[in-house]
């Protein structure tokens, strides 16, 4: 292949072949494609200016955050073209440099510790919405699975939960979470209404939305630093990791893939470096 548009319609052909992708990413890659497909016309990649992309986007309206989520993708599938053998690159493929205004976006990565999940969300109303923050950190569960859970979902019997049954709302498809007796209490005569939804969210549109709110303000009242839904996932794989749960188990139950889960959802704190050390017995040297 020559032309780069080729090479974005095979990648969009094999994103549409992967079933670890929601419905929801595969609709935002093929959105960012057109705007690509659009851009490069008929050109090589070699023949493409990236900082005209940039100028071009923003005389467009849009936000540098906007562009750099367009520009992060070209990335990727530069990347897979490489892997691919669809093209060979010179020289490494280096972005245009965006400064995002903190003022108007602020990326959250905080990783809460157990203790600051706890006063978040025992400071939050008791309601769904507190009850939806609760397993959201006890299950490590994706915000689209919680507010999307049914009533079937929940076996009271067996003490479990089905996670990422609903199309869309999950990117491994549906997995059985067996929940503590606490969380079961919390749940109690809630899985025998079938097909209603398992919370209510009175009649909000967006809850995933609204949860992200509610923490934000819950974590300023509790005193903790401000967490996202997704920190709380965080928290759980590391909870799960620190626990010696094996990676495959640990992946099943959070619904990711084991790469996936070890590469970009695995904090790794000066404290779990210090404990490696000190189990690996990395100080004792036989005959020194």
């Amino acid at each position: 292949m020559t032309d780069f548009a080729s090479i974005l319609n095979a990648w969009l052909a094999h994103t549409k072949d992967r079933v670890d992708l929601a419905e929801g990413t595969k609709r935002n890659y093929a959105r960012v494609l057109r705007t690509l497909l659009h851009w490069c016309g008929d050109r090589t990649f070699a023949e493409l200016s990236l900082p005209d992309f940039v100028r071009s986007r923003r005389r467009a309206g849009l936000a540098d955050r906007t562009i750099h989520l367009e520009l992060s993708i070209l990335r990727i599938v530069v990347r897979w073209a490489e892997q691919e053998r669809l093209m060979v690159l010179a020289t490494p493929l280096r972005l245009p440099r965006l400064r995002i205004d903190p003022r108007q976006f602020r990326a959250n990565h905080t990783t809460p510790t157990p203790e600051e999940a706890g006063l978040a969300i025992a400071s939050m109303p008791h309601d769904d919405w507190r009850l939806a923050a609760s397993l959201l950190a006890r299950t490590g569960a994706r915000v689209g699975e919680v507010v999307s859970l049914r009533s079937r979902d929940l076996d009271e019997h067996r003490g479990t939960l089905v996670l990422g049954a609903a199309v869309g709302n999950s990117k491994t498809g549906s997995r059985t979470f067996p929940l503590d007796p606490h969380s079961l209490r919390l749940l109690r005569g809630r899985g025998a209404r079938g097909r209603t939804p398992l919370l209510d969210f009175g009649g909000v549109r967006n809850p995933k939305h609204g949860i992200r709110q509610r923490l934000q303000k819950a974590c300023l009242k509790a005193g903790v630093q401000v967490f996202t839904p997704h920190g709380l996932r965080r928290m759980v794989v590391g909870r799960l990791i620190r626990a010696c749960v094996d990676p495959g188990t640990a992946a099943a139950l959070t619904g990711h893939t084991v790469t996936v889960m070890l590469r970009f959802y695995q904090v790794v704190t000066e404290r779990d470096r210090r404990a490696a050390t000190i189990a690996a017995q990395l100080g004792e040297l036989t005959g020194e």
